[in-house]
Formats: C-alpha cells, structure tokens, sequence
C-alpha cells in the first residue's frame, strides 16, 4: 500500500470521531496552504482557513460526524483518488444526509497540499445555508 494510501485511510478513520476529529484531521494531513476545492459550494485556501470553514459548516448543517462509505480508491505518488458517499450525523446519531463524492487530494511529503471534492451540493444547502 502506498503511503498516499495510508495516509488517507487514517485520516478518514478520525472524521467518525465528531467534528473536531475531522479538524485534527485536516490540521494533521494537510499542508498549511492547503487549496480545498468543493464542486457548488466556496473552495477555501490555508489551513487556517480550511479549519473555520469545517466549523460553519457544522453550525449550518448541524452534524456531529461523518463516517465515509469507501466505494473504491486509486493511489499513485503524490495523488489518491476516492470515490466515497459520506454519511453525516446529528448529535442523536440519526443520519442528516448521505453524498456521494469523488474525491482528488495531491500528497507532497505526507501532506495534502489541493483536495478536490466533486459532488452534488443540493442536498447539503437545502440542510442550512453557509454563512
């Protein structure tokens, strides 16, 4: 298994955790200038920027964790392609909603430097609106 691989696996392991996992998440594998690229909702660039973006989220969907339903994954040196549906939850663990995504995240020394997330936002903005 490639490192690329690795990586991404665990790193998707900790979404599960809550919201603050999926913040450990980004603060510990992605680099500091990370681009994140969403398909119909903002891209957002820095970390910084990436880790508040992930917390208004959480205030206008209401979700407390995902868990990532891995349909298949491709890696090579520097690239994993993922195509996954995440499932997001409220507090109760009732499911909010399920979206299939493709997603591209470009490794450079074990850390995510573009991550391309290509899916259909309806379902999330008829949730709550970002602010």
């Amino acid at each position: 298994m490639l490192e690329e691989e690795r990586l991404t696996r665990q790193m998707i392991a900790l979404w599960e955790s809550g919201v603050d996992g999926i913040i450990e998440a980004f603060q510990w594998y992605c680099a500091p200038d990370v681009k994140w690229i969403n398909t119909g909702i903002p891209s957002v660039e820095g970390l910084d920027n990436c880790v508040e973006f992930l917390r208004v989220q959480a205030r206008a969907w209401k979700f407390h964790s995902t868990r990532v339903d891995i349909r298949s994954l491709l890696a090579a040196p520097g690239l994993v392609m993922i195509e996954r549906v995440d499932r997001v939850f409220d507090a109760d663990g009732t499911e909010i909603f399920g979206a299939p995504v493709v997603g591209v995240l470009e490794w450079a020394d074990g850390k995510i430097t573009q991550w391309r997330d290509y899916f259909d936002p309806g379902p999330l903005l008829s949730i709550g609106q970002l602010e």
